[in-house]
């Protein structure tokens, strides 16, 4: 679970559709930000593994 995801169920249940998109956006954004992190660390880190980021996004963060 992200920490967009832990803020969005913290929330009151109603919560217009503004806010609902906004959270979308905040949860692409904080995706990218820890796809750039793991790319960045590739290039900078002999001793990190390489892998697909996008993969290890997806599997450590989708559906949980």
């Amino acid at each position: 679970m992200t920490a967009i995801e832990w803020f969005w169920i913290h929330l009151p249940e109603k919560i217009s559709k503004e806010y609902f998109d906004l959270f979308e956006q905040a949860k692409e954004m904080e995706k990218q930000q820890i796809i750039d992190a793991c790319d960045n660390a590739q290039r900078t880190d002999f001793y990190v593994k390489y892998y697909d980021t996008e993969q290890y996004y997806n599997e450590t963060f989708k559906n949980k």
